[in-house]
C-alpha cells in the first residue's frame, strides 16, 4: 500500500531530478559558449589595439607626418563600423588623439587597464610606451606644420607631454571600445537554442515516464487480467463441487434436526430433552454456516435500483438493537442528502451493511457508538463508511482482511468481510479498510453511483 501510494511521487521526483541535472548541463553549456564568444572578441579587439599601438610606434619615427598618420588610422577604426571609439591618451588623462563617439571615452580614464563589459560594448584599455620624438634617429616635431601651428600641432605636442619613466620614454594610454550588438545577438541565440534544448529534454523525460508508466500499468493490468481469468475458473469449479457438498449435506442434517425436535417434544426426561435441545442449536449453527458458505460460494445476480438509505440504514438498526443493547452502543448516522438513494441491489447492499454493522458490534467497547455516513467524493460517486472505536486491525492482518475463511475473531467464519468484497466486486465497487482517526476502524464502500 505504501509503494502504491508513493511510487508516482516517487517516479515524478526522479524525473524532474533528472531534468534539473539535464538543465544545468545545458545552463553550464551556455555559459561556456557566452564565454567563448566573448572572449573572441576580447582576443580580436586585443589584436586591433596591439596593431593600434604598433601603428602609433612605428608612426611615431616619421616625425612631422605622425599626427596625419595616427589621426587616419584612428578614424579608420570606428568607420568600420565595429568599432565605436578610439582614443590615446597622455599619462595626465588629456586626450592625445580620439575618433568616434566622446561621450564613450570619458569615462575611459579612470579605469584601469584591461577589460571591461557595460551597456555600450566591449572597454579595452592598455597602456604602452613611446621615446621621444627628439630621440636620436627619430624626426624632428617641426617642419612644414611648426609646433604650436592648429590642430595637428597640438596633436603632437599632447604626444610631446607624456609622462617620462625613468628610461627617458614616454607613457601613453590606449582605449577602445568596440560593439557588442553582434555578440549579444550569437549569446542571445545560444541562449534560446539551450532553453528550447532543455524544454525538449524535460518533454522527453515527461514522455518517457508516461510511457514507463502507461507500460507498467498495462503490464500490471495484464497480470491482473490473466489472475482473474484463472481465479474465475477456479471459483466455478470450486462454488459447483461446494454447492453440490452443501446441499447433500444440508438435507441429512435437517432429517437429524427434525427426528431431534420430535425426540425433544416427547422425551419426558428434563436431561434428555436438555441434551436434545442442545443438538437442535447446533443443527441450526451448521445450517446458518452452510447457508453462508453458499451465499459466498454461488456468485449473486445483481438487480440495480434506485435504494434509499436512509430506511434501509433503520431496517439494520431495528434488526440488530439487540445486539447493541447487549452491549449499550448507539448506532449513529449521518447521510448525505446528495447520496439519500444510490444505484444497488437492495438486497445484497443490505448483507454487505450488516455484515459490516456485525464486524462493528463484536469490537466496539461496551457503551461506546458505532458510525454510519454516507458522503459524494470529488469524482461525483458515493462513499457508504461503517466505523467502531474499537481496536483496530492489526497491520500484519490487513492484506489479508478480505480472503476468504480468515478471521481475528474467535467465532468467526471467515467469510463476512470476503462476502462484503464479492457483493462490492459485483457491483463495480470497492472496499477498503483504513484506521479511524482516533482509534478504531474505518471501512469503506467506495466507487458507488447516486
Amino acid at each position: 500500500m505504501f509503494a502504491r501510494k508513493w511510487s508516482p511521487i516517487l517516479a515524478i521526483l526522479v524525473v524532474l531530478g533528472l531534468w534539473c541535472g539535464f538543465a544545468a548541463w545545458q545552463y553550464a553549456g551556455y555559459r561556456h559558449e557566452r564565454d567563448v564568444l566573448r572572449e573572441s572578441l576580447r582576443q580580436q579587439t586585443h589584436s586591433v589595439l596591439h596593431a593600434l599601438i604598433g601603428g602609433a610606434g612605428s608612426h611615431r619615427r616619421r616625425g612631422q607626418f605622425y599626427e596625419d598618420q595616427l589621426q587616419g588610422m584612428l578614424d579608420e577604426l570606428v568607420d568600420s563600423g565595429d568599432v565605436l571609439a578610439a582614443a590615446i591618451f597622455a599619462a595626465d588623462g588629456s586626450i592625445a588623439a580620439s575618433a568616434g563617439s566622446s561621450d564613450l571615452l570619458r569615462a575611459v580614464p579612470d579605469d584601469s587597464p584591461g577589460a571591461y563589459w557595460d551597456n555600450a560594448g566591449l572597454r579595452l584599455i592598455e597602456q604602452f610606451e613611446l621615446e621621444p620624438a627628439d630621440a636620436p634617429g627619430m624626426g624632428g616635431p617641426g617642419g612644414r606644420f611648426g609646433r604650436g601651428q592648429g590642430p595637428r600641432a597640438r596633436l603632437l605636442q599632447a604626444m610631446e607631454d607624456g609622462a617620462p619613466n625613468a628610461g627617458g620614454t614616454k607613457q601613453y594610454v590606449a582605449a577602445l571600445v568596440v560593439d557588442r550588438a553582434g555578440v549579444d545577438a550569437l549569446v542571445r541565440r545560444a541562449a534560446r537554442s539551450h532553453l528550447a534544448v532543455t524544454l525538449a529534454g524535460g518533454l522527453v523525460l515527461a514522455l518517457a515516464a508516461w510511457a514507463w508508466r502507461a507500460s507498467v500499468k498495462t503490464v500490471a493490468a495484464e497480470g491482473r487480467a490473466d489472475l482473474l481469468k484463472k481465479e474465475a475458473r477456479f471459483l466455478r469449479d470450486f462454488r459447483q463441487a461446494a454447492a453440490g457438498l452443501a446441499h447433500e449435506t444440508r438435507n441429512p442434517l435437517g432429517l437429524i434436526r427434525g427426528w431431534t425436535q420430535r425426540l425433544a417434544q416427547t422425551e419426558a426426561d428434563p436431561a434428555r430433552r436438555e441434551q436434545a435441545q442442545a443438538v437442535i442449536e447446533e443443527c441450526d449453527r451448521l445450517t446458518a454456516r452452510i447457508n453462508q458458505f453458499l451465499a459466498f460460494a454461488k456468485p449473486p445476480a445483481v438487480n440495480l435500483v434506485a435504494t434509499p438509505l436512509a430506511p434501509l440504514v433503520a431496517e439494520l438498526a431495528m434488526l440488530l438493537q439487540p445486539d447493541l443493547d447487549d452491549k449499550q452502543l448507539r448506532l449513529e448516522q449521518s447521510l448525505s442528502e446528495a447520496c439519500a438513494s444510490v444505484r444497488a441491489d437492495r438486497e445484497l447492499l443490505r448483507q454487505a451493511l450488516f455484515n459490516l454493522l456485525q464486524n462493528a458490534i463484536h469490537f466496539s467497547p461496551a457503551g461506546e457508538s458505532i458510525h454510519v455516513a454516507s458522503a459524494m467524493d470529488a469524482a461525483g460517486q458515493c462513499r457508504i463508511d461503517v466505523s467502531d472505536h474499537g481496536p483496530g486491525v492489526a497491520a500484519e492482518a490487513v492484506d489479508s482482511l478480505f480472503t476468504p475463511y480468515f478471521t481475528t475473531r474467535a467465532d468467526g467464519t471467515g467469510l463476512g468481510l470476503a462476502i462484503v468484497q464479492q457483493i462490492a466486486n459485483v457491483h463495480g465497487w470497492q472496499v477498503r479498510y483504513e484506521p479511524r482517526p482516533g482509534g478504531g476502524a474505518l471501512f469503506s464502500l467506495v466507487g458507488i453511483h447516486g
